[in-house]
């Protein structure tokens, strides 16, 4: 029965609803999955808050980022903190996990089609690429966890993990048990947020994306430092040191055959045994151009 009033903004009124949902659950274990509208297109923030950073950037002589992409962010500030607040005023906030993380990297360009839309909109620097690619700007995002009494307040870890982890590691927690007849490709975390181990050893991760979007469809494995990535146009195929190399600028492809030949197998056993699918033609209409190389903002 909870419905946004005239004019509300989106963010306000997921807020409302996870606040809601806390207090009507707040004697009972509960599961809330929060995915905001924000940060994504159409652009479109309050209008104070894209002043006050049209005024900031104007101060600070900056052309990134976008004024309506950086209010649009301080919109998700707001509604986490309305989340961490619940939870304080219930008394949950040393019973309750709090996991923060996005699917994917952050908005190199405008894709709504409306005026402006080639505006640049943000950078990932020193990483390459934004969402909908398979380098770093693209798939490096942040995990940030909350958890009193379990995991330590200020702890960082450079292990890798993925989003397909937080199955297994949400199951443990609940006491639950993972279905025998299903393959499970995540890890339980909690070892390595608990310290009980340095590193989390769990072997290549894998990135499939087989179609247009932000960029041409692809494959991807990082195996330790090594990245090898596969266009599925030309099945042209990028090697990358991200230990030497985290912008991702040299192909080291040519360089390192033996490598090449190694991660581009277990890729193709992976997306055998998972059935990936792959595109068998190209679209004409794909323009590189229209994707990579945005107009600076005036």
């Amino acid at each position: 029965d909870l419905k946004p009033k005239p004019g509300q903004f989106r963010t306000e009124f997921e807020g409302q609803m996870s606040r809601r949902f806390i207090r009507d659950n707040k004697d009972r274990p509960f599961f809330l999955m929060l995915s905001p509208f924000h940060v994504h297109i159409p652009l479109s923030s309050r209008s104070d808050l894209v002043a006050k950073y049209e005024a900031k950037a104007k101060k600070l002589g900056l052309e990134l980022p976008h004024p309506v992409y950086a209010a649009m962010l301080e919109e998700v500030d707001n509604l986490v903190g309305e989340v961490i607040e619940e939870l304080e005023a219930q008394g949950l906030t040393e019973k309750t996990m709090v996991v923060f993380t996005s699917d994917n990297g952050g908005l190199y360009r405008r894709y709504d089609y409306r005026p402006h839309a080639d505006d640049n909109v943000a950078t990932q620097s020193p990483l390459r690429g934004e969402k909908g690619t398979l380098f770093e700007g693209g798939i490096r995002v942040p995990f940030i966890v909350k958890y009193p009494g379990v995991v330590e307040s200020g702890t960082t870890n450079a292990s890798l993990t993925i989003s397909y982890d937080f199955y297994p590691t949400f199951v443990g927690l609940a006491n639950g048990k993972l279905p025998e007849n299903q393959t499970i490709d995540g890890v339980d975390l909690m070892p390595i947020l608990k310290g009980e181990i340095a590193t989390l050893d769990r072997g290549p991760l894998y990135w499939h994306y087989p179609h247009y979007h932000h960029d041409r469809p692809a494959s991807a494995i990082r195996d330790g430092d090594w990245k090898l990535i596969e266009y599925f146009e030309d099945g042209a195929l990028e090697l990358y040191n991200l230990k030497n190399d985290l912008g991702e600028k040299t192909n080291l492809a040519a360089k390192e055959p033996a490598k090449v030949k190694e991660l581009h197998a277990a890729m193709l056993k992976w997306r055998k045994e998972t059935k990936a699918p792959v595109p068998t033609e190209k679209n004409p209409d794909y323009d590189p151009k229209a994707v990579f190389q945005a107009p600076k903002r005036k």
